[in-house]
């Protein structure tokens, strides 16, 4: 039986359940994040930096892009299942495998020789990842994310709770591995036993070929974003040494907190929003526009806040041994904003098959990052990184980015015009958080007063910005058949226990469908 919704239906009852998922898991990490950083020095950190850096780089190809094929496969995907749990596994153990050979060379390049025991144990992430490839994309087929949202949560609370406790018992950057390493393998063991999806190894040829032509633009993209996140942490461990690279860590995590939770909320709709709204014949600028609007008016005003009141922030809760970081804080967060909304016109052009469009902007973006890192790290250390991934983005990222936009037909102005409100509201929120400062002189008055007062304004702009994005794409209608292949699993459990479950089809060109099992549970 064919349940027939509006886009805007849809589009809202997955964002919910995406930002439920995301706020809990990262709500968790920030919190032993400020636990870890009294229990550990800058350099252990650091360590733990180039680790976890090694980390992300390995887990953008392990798979070869084969999970996201699985999700975006038409008709019935069993024929192609052997093939792609072989590819996964295989992919998983040679990554794996390279890495504990190549780790002495990757942490010494990235500036931390001490972190090669660091490195090759959460290497072993990209081991358990191997398996966690077809169950995670199973559940995404079968829309059923509120089991990824178990899965995740469990793991993650495991990682945390065996970090803390280890960090304290003096394991030092070793604790963040051992705790990364258990939370992932919890997380892929329910993985496997919430979707019913066990290892069936094989190989066919057709299917091989079919797989690794797509998997092999997704692990291009992928490699592209990875690049970008990366290169200033890689070059600030590189010429600056490991102690300014755990600086950098904090900075950019702290930075990053509005970005990572709107990254990882937008990230498992907004393609099929777009492919959906595109196959619908809406105007895809004018959606795009109100889905730039929704990330715009909650990254905007919280970049605006972390530059204002970064000091305090660093020194309330990290403490004052850390406060070198507060300088590069609001620079990063700036860059960070901006980027993300780059990332969203990277998925409009995905949705709508320019997929060498997609990539080649954020070529142009990476080959200018590294000259202009190398020269901000030399010229103003630390900060000087941030300085350089700001100018990056703004004098390349977004010009190459509205300009393959424009040669792929999309009407720029009305996706331009959805970014003018958000612009006004942070220039406004910045300078009240300036007058605060100077009224409350002390730390923890200032916090309180101007984080309330910019999660007002977030949450005020959150809420009107998806109403005008749901309402604009109403009149989009989708059909969601839940017979077939999946049968009765297509019923969502949150569904079934009365909770509201997220909808979000598989489309082609998705550069991710939901976080790898083995960065799930990143503190």
């Amino acid at each position: 039986m064919a349940h027939v919704l509006t886009l805007g239906s849809r589009f809202r009852r997955g964002l919910s359940l995406s930002l439920l998922n995301t706020m809990l898991t990262r709500s968790g990490s920030v919190l032993l994040g400020m636990v870890l950083a009294r229990l550990l020095a800058p350099e252990e950190f650091g360590v733990y930096a180039v680790a976890l850096l090694t980390l992300n780089l390995l887990l953008t190809f392990n798979d070869f892009g084969v999970a996201v094929a699985v999700v975006r496969h038409e008709g019935d995907v069993r024929p192609m299942l052997p093939t792609v749990w072989t590819m996964s596994i295989i992919g998983g153990a040679l990554v794996f495998l390279a890495c504990l050979l190549a780790a002495p060379f990757i942490a010494s390049a990235l500036g931390a020789p001490q972190a090669t025991g660091v490195v090759r144990l959460i290497a072993t992430n990209v081991l358990l990842d191997g398996f966690a490839g077809v169950p995670g994309a199973m559940l995404a087929r079968r829309l059923a994310q509120d089991r990824r949202l178990v899965s995740d949560l469990s793991g993650i609370v495991l990682g945390l709770v065996l970090t803390a406790v280890l960090a304290f018992h003096g394991w030092g950057p070793w604790a963040l591995a051992v705790g990364n390493v258990a939370g992932t393998a919890l997380t892929v063991v329910l993985l496997i036993a919430l979707s019913g999806e066990y290892p069936r190894l094989g190989f066919d040829r057709t299917q091989y070929l079919g797989v690794a032509r797509y998997g092999s633009t997704v692990v291009m993209s992928s490699l592209m974003l990875i690049g970008l996140q990366t290169v200033p942490q890689a070059v600030a461990g590189r010429l600056l040494g490991a102690t300014t690279l755990g600086l950098f860590y904090l900075a950019n995590t702290v930075a990053n907190w509005p970005v990572s939770m709107m990254r990882s909320t937008m990230e498992r709709i907004t393609v099929a929003t777009f492919a959906q709204a595109r196959d619908g014949s809406a105007n895809l600028g004018e959606v795009a526009g109100r889905v730039l609007g929704i990330v715009a008016s909650v990254v905007l005003p919280g970049a605006a806040g972390l530059v204002m009141l970064s000091d305090r922030i660093v020194w309330f809760a990290y403490g004052p041994s850390w406060m070198a970081a507060a300088p590069v804080l609001g620079l990063i967060a700036v860059a960070a904003a901006v980027g993300l909304l780059t990332e969203l016109m990277l998925a409009l052009l995905i949705a709508m098959g320019k997929v060498m469009s997609a990539v080649l902007p954020q070529i142009a973006w990476l080959l200018a990052l590294v000259p202009c890192t190398i020269v901000g790290a030399e010229w103003g250390g630390v900060a000087g990184v941030g300085w350089a991934q700001l100018a990056a983005v703004l004098l390349v990222a977004v010009p190459v980015h509205l300009w393959a936009l424009g040669r792929a037909g999309v009407q720029l102005l009305t996706m331009m015009k959805a970014v003018v409100a958000p612009v006004l509201v942070a220039v406004v929120l910045a300078i009240v958080l300036f007058g605060i400062r100077t009224l409350l002189p002390e730390a923890m008055p200032s916090i309180l007063v101007g984080g309330l007062l910019t999660g007002v304004v977030v949450g005020c702009a959150w809420i009107r910005a998806g109403r005008r994005a749901g309402a604009a794409l109403d009149e989009v209608t989708v059909g969601v058949d839940h017979a077939g292949e999946e049968g009765e699993q297509d019923a969502s459990w949150f569904e079934r226990t009365a909770l509201p479950g997220a909808e979000v089809a598989a489309v082609p060109g998705s550069p991710r469908v939901a976080d790898s099992a083995g960065t799930a549970n990143c503190p």
